[in-house]
């Protein structure tokens, strides 16, 4: 043995002692920090949170009563070497393990996770765990220590709240009104929906608008402003709004005013109601139209019963047989006007209910069929037809319409002549397309006066003193020409002519024909 050896053994048994002592000063600290974890765990019984250790040097664990009591387990019943692994949902298992293992190598610095354990009834619970991380002096880890706390109340809520969300976000995307909300202090569109954006005429939305930007009228806006901010609420204002594509419409607007303590907002709906306003003008045009139907239809229908009536008094005391056939002439033409006065009705009548399939129409033999069934009715001598037609497409339409239309302006034409004239003329022209028909009907007539012109299509209206008419044909035109969906226009000066203008759409089809 060496010199040496004694000197040796004094540095191993020096060394064994610190190591000793060490050794004790962290089983002190270990007891020292089981104590503080039992009693903060005595504290927190109550609650719903638990506490874990792990001595990552010894491999010994720690678990509360509070951590097992919420998967409903007692210490007796579990062993606390990878029991937390144990009870992960299979779900979270695999991103739990890898975020809890990436705090303990330090590749984060902070541990606040979410997931679910296996409760001991089979169901699973909502946790958030938290972990601080205790190292040596040479940075390498020795403990870890944390929480866990039951959120599956928290969660559930949290869920119900995104479903509602989702649910909202849905409705308010596909509502069938429009919905948006915009900021008091400006009126600048916040949240609008698709609905909305359709309304004002924009096919995708658009930043930086506002409700200026399409209620142009300054007062009704400042106006739907005071009533809003006063009343906290607003309900079905009508107004007409400027639409970004420059057309014009009528909605319904009702909003609320939402305030809270660090926010406040409006809330709008709208609804377009255009076609309630088209509705209700077409619903009065024709309560108007039937409160002068029904007088002017009682007035036409009785004078010329009352005149038959007359007549037949007086052809009772006529003794003379000339007279006589006079009186019967007079009687004859009274029933005429009130045949041909119900006639129109029925004609009025039927284009209001029937709607007829397109057929194939042929102009020069409808024109020739209208000409003829007239010829005779009034004076035609020293007048002229001129016929022209150039049909060189298939032209389909409501049969009965187009006939309306050529009886009602032929038979003017001819009724409405000058016969101080030398010559009369009716010339009549047809120009068919793959699109439309063109018709043009042009006389050098008796003409109607400028202030009459507009009015020629006005129900019971007659244009002409000379009219024996039931002042029902123009107003039947003008419908038949609506519901076509055609055009009519009227030159006239009066003791010149009359030139009537009308375009129908062509409603052939090919595709439909092969299929026939």
């Amino acid at each position: 043995m060496s010199s040496n050896d004694p000197l040796d053994t004094t540095s191993l048994k020096e060394q064994l002692q610190r190591e000793k002592e060490k050794n004790a000063a962290l089983q002190q600290d270990f007891k020292k920090l089981q104590s503080h974890l039992e009693k903060y765990e005595l504290a927190a019984s109550g609650s719903s949170e638990g506490l874990w250790d792990w001595d990552l040097g010894n491999n010994n664990h720690f678990i509360s009563a509070p951590w097992l009591g919420m998967v409903g387990y007692k210490s007796s019943e579990v062993e606390m070497d990878r029991l937390w692994e144990s009870l992960l949902h299979p779900d979270d298992k695999e991103t739990a393990i890898q975020a809890f293992n990436d705090f303990i190598q330090g590749k984060s610095d902070i541990y606040e996770e979410d997931f679910r354990l296996r409760h001991k009834e089979g169901h699973y619970i909502w946790v958030r765990s938290k972990a601080s991380l205790q190292k040596d002096r040479s940075g390498n880890p020795i403990r870890v220590s944390g929480s866990h706390k039951d959120i599956t109340d928290r969660k559930i809520a949290s869920e119900e709240l995104r479903k509602s969300e989702k649910k909202y976000k849905y409705l308010f995307e596909n509502s069938l009104v429009g919905m948006f909300r915009a900021s008091t202090d400006t009126g600048e569109l916040i949240e609008v929906n698709q609905k909305t954006w359709q309304i004002l005429g924009l096919f995708s939305p658009r930043r930086y608008v506002f409700m200026e930007d399409f209620i142009s009228d300054r007062d009704a806006l400042k106006n739907l402003m005071e009533i809003i901010f006063e009343r906290g609420n607003l309900e079905e204002q009508e107004l007409k709004i400027q639409r970004f594509d420059g057309s014009e419409t009528w909605i319904a607007i009702s909003g609320h005013l939402f305030r809270e303590a660090d926010e406040e907002y409006l809330d709008f709906v709208i609804r377009d109601v255009s076609d309630f306003k088209e509705n209700l003008v077409e619903l009065q045009r024709l309560n108007f139209e039937l409160d002068n139907f029904v007088y002017h239809a009682s007035h036409d229908i009785r004078s010329p019963l009352r005149s038959v009536m007359g007549l037949i008094d007086i052809l009772k005391h006529e003794k003379s047989p000339s007279a006589q056939r006079k009186v019967l002439e007079m009687i004859t033409g009274s029933i005429n006007r009130l045949d041909k006065f119900v006639v129109d009705l029925l004609a009025m009548s039927r284009d209001n209910r029937v709607q007829e399939p397109a057929s194939a129409i042929n102009f020069m033999v409808e024109i020739n069929n209208s000409v003829t069934n007239f010829y005779h009715v009034y004076s035609t001598k020293d007048l002229e037809f001129r016929v022209k037609v150039i049909q060189n497409y298939p032209y389909y339409s409501d049969l009965t319409k187009i006939r309306i239309i050529l009886n009602n302006l032929v038979s003017n034409a001819i009724k409405y002549r000058k016969h101080s004239d030398e010559l009369s003329f009716i010339n009549i022209t047809v120009n068919t397309d793959p699109k439309e028909a063109r018709l043009v009907i042009e006389d050098n007539g008796e003409g109607i006066p400028k202030d009459k012109l507009e009015k020629i299509f006005d129900m019971f209206y007659r244009a002409s003193e000379n009219s024996e008419g039931s002042g029902l044909g123009m107003y039947i035109v003008k419908n038949v020409i609506r519901k076509l969906e055609a055009t009519i226009d009227v030159e006239s000066e009066e003791g010149q002519g009359t030139k009537f203008t009308i375009v129908i759409p062509n409603n052939y089809k090919e595709e439909e024909l092969i299929d026939q």
